[in-house]
This record gives C-alpha cells, sequence and structure tokens, in this order.
C-alpha cells in the first residue's frame, strides 16, 4: 500500500505538542532574560493568530501556583518559527550597533 501523504499534515504546526515558552525554553537546553521570552511569546501569539485564526490557550504556568499568572500554550512549530524571528531581529540589532560603534 503506497500512500504518498503522510499521516500528519506537515504543512500546519503540530497541534500535538503545545508548550508554553518556558518548555520550549528547557527543551532547547537554553537560559533566556525575561525580555527575550516576553518577545517570544508576544511573537508566538501573533504567528499563532495569524495560521490558526484564534488566540492561544492559556494555561497554568505551574500545578504549584494554581491560582497565578495564566500563560499561552502553544504548537511547537510556531514557537520555533516566533524564536528564529525575535533571534535574527537581535542579531541584526547588535550587528547594527557594532556598526556604529565601529
Amino acid at each position: 500500500m503506497n500512500n504518498p501523504t503522510p499521516a500528519c499534515d506537515l504543512c500546519k504546526p503540530c497541534r500535538v505538542m503545545l508548550l508554553t515558552t518556558q518548555q520550549f525554553m528547557k527543551l532547547g537546553g537554553e537560559k533566556w532574560d525575561r525580555g527575550f521570552t516576553i518577545r517570544v511569546g508576544l511573537r508566538a501569539a501573533k504567528i499563532h493568530e495569524e495560521v490558526l485564526g484564534k488566540a492561544p490557550k492559556k494555561v497554568r504556568s505551574s500545578t504549584k501556583g494554581a491560582y497565578r499568572n495564566k500563560v499561552g500554550s502553544y504548537p511547537c512549530g510556531v514557537l520555533e518559527q516566533a524564536y528564529r524571528q525575535v533571534r535574527s531581529e537581535d542579531d541584526a540589532a547588535r550587528m547594527e550597533a557594532g556598526q556604529q560603534a565601529a
């Protein structure tokens, strides 16, 4: 049986693995500052609305602080796009600052 279409629709973000920005950061083995985390989250929310047409789900950030801050839960692909965009903007800003200093 030769099926040319994959079982998972690879053109859309993976809807199975929903992550918060903190979980995505930990999976990558990195430590982001608060400002970078916020920028990635805001960009992910914007991408999520553009691609899926609705606001992301909100979840509690931890099980211990059950009545504290809700954070966005995004498909992994959306977080990857947001991370790449924010990282490239940071790199461009550093390059520009370096050229102005020279």
